[in-house]
């Protein structure tokens, strides 16, 4: 007599232990680059610069004009905030790459060298975004808001949180994802 709920004592799953740990990584993986999919899409929408009537965020076509700051007007700011958006638009588009490439590692045997290299370009141009604002914003343009006095803003704090989730969805998608194969039963039952 098995203990009961023991599924894969009594071998019911088809599945050993080795298998349920794949499946975990795996599924943490998929979890893991999608939600980065979805930070990425709120740090380009969370505002980069709040004044005390308006925040300035980096590209949001829902913002209306009274709420956040159109910098289109202004020649100092159409320099920072076109730039910073594009280097986290291409950390977005490296984003899904990844979730592209760990499909194909995971289901077909492409390498996952792709999940790598994606992961670490992603986290370079996502970290690049929050450091280029910085440096280029023209501080002295806009009154009391100078680096030293500047406490920052969600969209570029968040930033840097979401560099750290990348490199870690990066690692564990590069080790989750092997080839799923069929199990001894499901090879059995096929035939």
């Amino acid at each position: 007599m098995q203990p009961y709920g023991d599924a894969r004592a009594a071998g019911a799953a088809g599945h050993s232990d080795q298998d349920w740990r794949f499946i975990g990584w795996t599924v943490t993986a998929f979890a893991m680059v999608t939600a980065t999919i979805g930070l990425v899409l709120v740090v380009a929408n969370l505002p980069w610069w709040v004044t005390p009537d308006r925040g300035w965020p980096l590209g949001n076509p829902f913002c209306h004009e009274y709420i956040c700051g159109d910098y289109t007007d202004s020649s100092y700011l159409r320099n920072v905030f076109p730039p910073t958006y594009t280097l986290v638009s291409v950390a977005f588009g490296l984003s899904i790459l990844q979730l592209v490439f760990l499909v194909g590692s995971t289901l077909f045997k492409w390498n996952r060298v792709g999940i790598l290299i994606s992961g670490f370009l992603g986290c370079l141009y996502l970290l690049a975004a929050p450091i280029y604002f910085y440096y280029s914003f023209p501080w002295g343009s806009y009154g009391s808001s100078t680096p030293s006095n500047w406490g920052g803003s969600p969209g570029w704090f968040m930033a840097f949180v979401v560099v750290a989730v990348f490199a870690a969805a990066t690692t564990v998608a590069f080790f989750g994802a092997r080839r799923v194969t069929p199990t001894e039963r499901d090879r059995a039952s096929s035939s």
